[in-house]
């Protein structure tokens, strides 16, 4: 018990069969992306070694190129490469039973990165205890799912999201429909084949249905869709609820510390620039850099108290200290503020905060303006290095049609931002990078674009 096994897989059952039989065992699984490959692959076991791997046969076959496992110590889904186990001799084996009955639920089950979409990733561990609390307390009992749901999962199983979509209905008796990865043709095919009743999307599948209708297609089963992984703008919420008749929410969290707020969206459409109140077993603060609690409205660190909290980051005690306030409080590295009635109200990353002539700028004020403009697909604003202002704010944007006009976003700003908001130059790009949820990848826009 304790060992832990990398998991290099696509979506399948392959993925749900290897992560249950970890957890059967009292191992720690590693899931990772199978794109990953030559100094990236290195990189992600070398943050978390492991002792076993079950993976793609691409992978398997870096992996042996170079020497980064033993043949002994990998099953390959598919033909073996070289002379390890491969899925299908696992499958025809009538191995000795050595399940044991004592298995430690506050053990690490699952070694999970942070998104990175600020920075560099940092290995998250989560106990069994922590998976069936987040899917029972966040999930099942909060948007009371039964037996009777067919619950669709879309996103890659190697994160949280798509995880808590196959355990769930396992721990119910219900149904999950599982796609290989996204794509808006089979995922309402799926929906309507199948009678979905339930699921989790992230915000840029969502803009994809925005974008492109829901025409020709029954969605009359779904009962209850959350919105995850990426705050979506108040525009994105209004369109939804008219494509949509089910219920509408979106989910506020972090992966450290699960689910934290929840916003009924269909129920409260004059409060869309929320993302909702806390879960009833999470208690939410707003501090000051100082740990001082505000008040009501003012903007400071989101922080949160949780029974769905992380065991700490791998190997790194110092960080997982860091990471909480008076001990019990997670700080989540993100702005926002709490009003009167206890609605959160999400601003931005700290990391992402703009100092413009003393002042500080949230970026999603200025990309919220840009967005505005009829013709932008989406848009990053952060500092660069100015050498009369020290930083000044630049925004780099994709777009829906061949170009934009330049003066005509210069035009927006002035109309809509004070002076210390505006920004001082525009690019335009083709694409941005992002995670595999969707999310951009702010840390690697910045890098890539402040020269």
């Amino acid at each position: 018990q304790g060992q832990r096994v990398a998991i290099f897989a696509p979506n399948g059952i392959e993925f749900i069969v290897s992560l249950l039989a970890i957890a059967k065992l009292g191992l720690a699984a590693v899931p990772l992306p199978v794109s990953l490959k030559g100094l990236a692959l290195t990189v992600a076991l070398k943050k978390t070694p492991v002792a076993k791997v079950i993976a793609w046969p691409t992978i398997s076959k870096s992996l042996l190129a170079d020497n980064l496992i033993e043949a002994d110590n990998l099953i390959t889904l598919g033909q073996s490469v070289a002379n390890e186990t491969n899925w299908l001799c696992v499958q025809q084996a009538q191995a000795e039973c050595f399940f044991t009955d004592t298995i430690d639920t506050q053990a690490p089950y699952i070694l999970t990165m942070t998104s990175g979409s600020t920075g560099q990733p940092k290995p998250i561990v989560l106990s069994q205890a922590c998976k069936v609390n987040r899917a029972f307390d966040a999930t099942i009992n909060y948007y009371g799912l039964t037996s009777d749901d067919v619950i669709l999962v879309a996103t890659p199983m190697y994160h949280s999201l798509a995880q808590r979509g196959v355990l769930m209905p396992l721990m119910l008796g219900a149904t999950t429909v599982v796609l290989p990865k996204f794509n808006l043709k089979l995922w309402l095919q799926a929906i309507e084949l199948h009678q979905v009743s339930f699921l989790f999307a992230v915000s840029s599948q969502l803009v994809s249905l925005i974008q492109n209708g829901v025409e020709g297609h029954d969605l009359s089963s779904l009962r209850c869709l959350v919105s995850s992984s990426a705050v979506l703008d108040k525009e994105s919420k209004q369109s939804l609820l008219s494509l949509l008749s089910c219920r509408l929410h979106e989910c506020y969290g972090a992966s450290e510390v699960g689910v934290v707020t929840d916003f009924a969206v269909s129920e409260h459409p004059e409060l869309s620039g929320s993302v909702g109140n806390a879960l009833p077993f999470v208690t939410v603060k707003i501090t000051d850099e100082h740990g001082q609690e505000l008040a009501a409205t003012e903007v400071g660190e989101i922080c949160c108290k949780t029974t769905t909290g992380f065991s700490g980051y791998h190997k790194l005690p110092e960080k997982t200290r860091e990471a909480y306030y008076l001990g019990d409080f997670f700080k989540t590295g993100d702005l926002g503020y709490l009003d009167e009635q206890g609605y959160l109200y999400y601003v931005g990353r700290k990391k992402e905060l703009i100092s413009s002539g003393g002042i500080n700028v949230y970026p999603q004020d200025i990309e919220a303006v840009i967005k505005m403009h009829p013709d932008i697909e989406d848009c990053v604003a952060f500092s660069i290095p100015d050498s009369q202002f020290g930083e000044v704010i630049k925004v780099v944007y994709t777009t829906l049609s061949s170009s934009v006009n330049e003066t005509e976003l210069k035009k927006l700003c002035l109309q809509q931002l004070t002076d210390y908001q505006q920004p001082r130059v525009l690019e335009q790009i083709d694409s941005f990078e992002r995670s595999s949820l969707g999310k951009i990848l702010r840390q690697l826009v910045k890098e890539k674009y402040s020269q």
